[in-house]
């Protein structure tokens, strides 16, 4: 695949470079575009982008009534949406092999129709040449007896039909988009009721809902177990409780101005600080948001703040990334991440009781897979492709 969109300006960078970074941008857009009540556009021009498409499309489909319920787009103009919803949607022939298949299954052009049939179809040869597009690749994120939901991007005819590698890539995103696209559904599923917690228990991240004196409405497993691992902080039903005295006025000053920002509905109001641990090791950060509306629990009890917990020694999407673009394996991925963080190549042989020789041989690996030449450079880059938490 030749990658022309985006890449101005990169010099003597190779392409395989250029192209590692577009994907974990597509995917970075993914998980944060898909979490977000208006971020699906940026996901499918991030991922139009990666695999050199004219436009992208996002559609749910109800499948008793042939027609889309949401469609959202990246490069096809809004004209051209309403003309497809209104007359088209029933009458393109890629629909009825998209019901056929099964969830994370992938269809393009041939195997709906020869170029023949699709210059004497209406969908090919009316519709799709007034948006200025030709052919398809598409994945099926989600199958159900009422609805289907079909993640495509969209090519013009000098673009061509996609390629094996084009079709690899797409598959390579497949359980990003599934995983994105389920989360989507699990929040808006709990919005307003529980605090979202049915999404909030997936996050590596520590997520605590807290009420307007502090006490705690929700915890989320991952928050439970930093707590435990860091010995930072306790926490009961009265609330978050750390163990310095430095580190609790620290947070009784955040919490009172979220707290505040919540009584006037205010959302801008972020106060953030570093917890650092008592043995040296990487620090976590903790951040304390208003929330823009109370969550209201089973129980009558209201969540006014949102208390966030990064721990960088815990597993975290970038070392899963870092599998994925270069190969490496996840003891040499998680090794990448704990350098970044500042620890050092002999604390992190103590930390997993390894010795300091093997987590040199798997730096020299990591080196070479990706090209990296100093712990400086793979700091730059792993934190190039952290996707980081974000709430709104």
């Amino acid at each position: 695949m030749t990658v022309q969109t985006g890449t101005a300006g990169l010099g003597q960078r190779s392409e395989v470079t250029v192209r590692s970074e577009l994907y974990a941008q597509a995917l970075d857009a993914i998980y944060h575009g898909f979490t977000e009540p208006d971020g699906i556009e940026s996901a499918l021009e991030s991922v139009k982008i990666l695999m050199g498409a004219e436009g992208a499309t996002l559609e749910v489909i109800d499948k008793a009534a042939r027609r889309p319920v949401t469609f959202q787009s990246s490069g096809v103009a809004s004209a051209e949406g309403d003309d497809y919803l209104a007359h088209f949607a029933p009458r393109n022939p890629r629909l009825p092999v998209a019901l056929s298949q099964q969830q994370g299954g992938l269809c393009w052009d041939y195997q709906v129709m020869d170029e023949r049939a699709m210059n004497r179809d209406p969908f090919y040869a009316e519709f799709l040449p007034r948006a200025g597009l030709r052919y398809f690749l598409s994945v099926v994120l989600e199958q159900s007896p009422q609805s289907l939901v079909a993640f495509t991007v969209q090519r013009t005819a000098a673009q061509g039909h996609v390629s094996a590698a084009e079709i690899k890539l797409m598959q390579r995103l497949v359980p990003h988009l599934q995983r994105a696209y389920r989360m989507r559904s699990r929040l808006a599923a709990a919005y307003g009721r529980d605090a979202t917690t049915s999404a909030l228990d997936l996050l590596k991240d520590g997520v605590a809902l807290l009420g307007a004196k502090g006490e705690t409405v929700y915890l989320n497993p991952s928050l439970q177990a930093i707590s435990a691992e860091s010995g930072l902080f306790r926490v009961d039903k009265r609330g978050i409780h750390f163990s310095s005295a430095d580190l609790r006025s620290r947070y009784a000053r955040a919490f009172a101005t979220a707290a505040r920002a919540s009584e006037r509905a205010e959302t801008d109001a972020v106060t953030d600080f570093v917890a650092a641990r008592a043995d040296g090791l990487p620090p976590c950060t903790v951040s304390l948001r208003a929330l823009r509306h109370p969550r209201l629990r089973a129980d009558g009890s209201d969540a006014a703040v949102i208390m966030l917990v990064h721990d960088p020694l815990r597993e975290s999407v970038a070392a899963r990334m870092l599998q994925e673009l270069h190969g490496l394996t996840r003891a040499e991925a998680e090794l990448a991440c704990a350098l970044s963080t500042g620890m050092t190549a002999v604390e992190y042989a103590a930390r997993r009781g390894v010795r300091v020789t093997t987590v040199y041989t798997h730096l020299k690996r990591t080196r070479e897979k990706t090209g990296w030449r100093s712990v400086a450079e793979l700091t730059r880059r792993v934190h190039e492709i952290s996707i980081g938490l974000r709430t709104n």
